[in-house]
């Protein structure tokens, strides 16, 4: 290999290592969970066991593209083995090229039904590429065949986590820490879901439990801080803030939460420090930009105050909160013509918010009701969010593929976007 190719290739592994989950690491373990002792017992020849290990050395390393060609050779020589067919395939899933990995894994699984790495490495790559339903279908056989792995069970949560099927990602989390009491990863997650579940008290528990066996862990200092925020633990929410912040990590929704808490304590130039730093690192922060106009405004400073209403606005016409805001600031500054032309539209947001509420809790309680998801996507295109209508239409497709007015309704809008 050259020094640019491996150069190339460090580059790559890196960045994959940056976004690497649990179903990533748990792929690369499959990948070399075999070896080649297990290929010398069935296979009699020398050629096709030395490209095996050749490639599970290079696997090893993280040069999973390198490995695939030697796997290939092992392949070719012993076809009929399971084994090389399921390594080709975890050498090109492990390089993130799923959709030539998943024919892969299928023919290790015609050769092999009960071949525990094709199984597993099949559910992620169906994963990775959109398939929500081949996915479970593929995660639960993996179980089957494996029921005391704690990894599968999390990829298994972490796809109805994405799904928003908060109800069966926590069930799989605490069915991983049954079998796995420490793993952090299931911990964060549950913790999250149990947020999206509106029990923010039961994640405060489960955070705590994360950090009493990694005290260091900063992401979890950063969502333990929401959870007090939503339950207005303001001093309990600084806390974790800050020591996130004391461990390296300020980001903006930390530096957000700070600048409310501040705010609601009436240090307004705190505030107004927190918020500013906030947009600093994220400048379309709609909500941000809503309360540094409001600190602004409280602090006298309305010329600055209606800039950030107004980019408020700009980021979310959606913000209620932007136009009420900006349009009582207006009628004080004697604006009244522009006033009322916000309140008219604070009013018409109002109306279609009162009327999103009941049609998001219905699927929030029943996330795999395919009509509910569908009532709540034709309101978003009633009031002319079209792109949102539509997402709410694919995510329809992924779990219900055969729901044909939802496929007719997406085709309709997809032509007028």
């Amino acid at each position: 290999m050259s020094a640019k190719q491996k150069k190339e290739e460090q580059r790559q592994r890196q960045q994959r290592q940056r976004r690497l989950g649990a179903g990533m690491a748990l792929l690369v373990a499959i990948g070399l969970g075999a070896g080649y002792w297990d290929w010398q017992r069935k296979v009699d020849g020398r050629e096709a066991v030395e490209s095996l290990r050749r490639g599970d050395g290079l696997m090893a390393q993280g040069y999973a593209l390198q490995a695939v060609s030697l796997y290939e050779r092992a392949v070719e020589l012993a076809p009929e083995q399971a084994e090389g067919w399921a390594k080709v395939a975890s050498a090109h899933a492990a390089a993130e090229r799923f959709a030539e990995a998943a024919p892969l894994y299928e023919r290790a699984l015609e050769l092999d039904p009960a071949h525990f790495e094709a199984r597993i490495g099949l559910a992620i790559c169906r994963e990775r590429l959109g398939d929500f339903l081949a996915a479970e279908t593929h995660y639960k056989a993996a179980i089957e065949l494996r029921p005391t792995f704690a990894e599968i069970y999390y990829n298994l949560g972490y796809l109805y986590q994405q799904q928003r099927l908060y109800q069966n990602a926590a069930l799989q989390y605490e069915k991983a820490l049954e079998i796995k009491p420490k793993f952090i990863g299931a911990l964060a997650n549950l913790g999250w879901v149990w947020d999206r579940l509106h029990d923010p008290g039961k994640a405060v528990e489960i955070y705590q439990r994360a950090l009493s066996i990694k005290p260091d862990e900063v992401p979890i200092y950063v969502r333990l801080g929401a959870s007090y925020m939503s339950m207005s633990q303001y001093e309990d929410a600084r806390s974790a803030y800050e020591r996130a912040m004391s461990l390296g990590d300020e980001r903006p929704s930390v530096l957000h939460d700070l600048g409310i808490i501040s705010e609601h304590e009436g240090a307004l130039e705190a505030a107004r420090g927190y918020f500013r730093r906030a947009l600093q690192l994220q400048p379309r922060a709609s909500e941000t930009h809503f309360h540094l106009a409001g600190v602004m405004d409280r602090l006298g400073d309305r010329v600055g105050a209606e800039v950030h209403f107004r980019r408020a606005i700009s980021l979310d016409p959606d913000d209620a909160g932007a136009h009420y805001g900006l349009a009582q600031m207006l009628f004080a500054e004697g604006r009244g013509e522009e006033g009322q032309a916000l309140l008219k539209i604070f009013a018409q947001l109002k109306e279609y918010q009162g009327r999103l509420v009941p049609l998001k809790r219905a699927v929030e309680q029943a996330p795999r009701d395919a009509q509910a998801a569908y009532d709540l996507a034709q309101l978003h295109v009633e009031y002319g969010r079209v792109e949102k209508g539509a997402a709410i239409l694919r995510r329809i497709l992924e779990l219900n593929p055969d729901f044909a007015e939802a496929q007719k309704r997406l085709d309709e809008l997809e032509e007028r976007m």
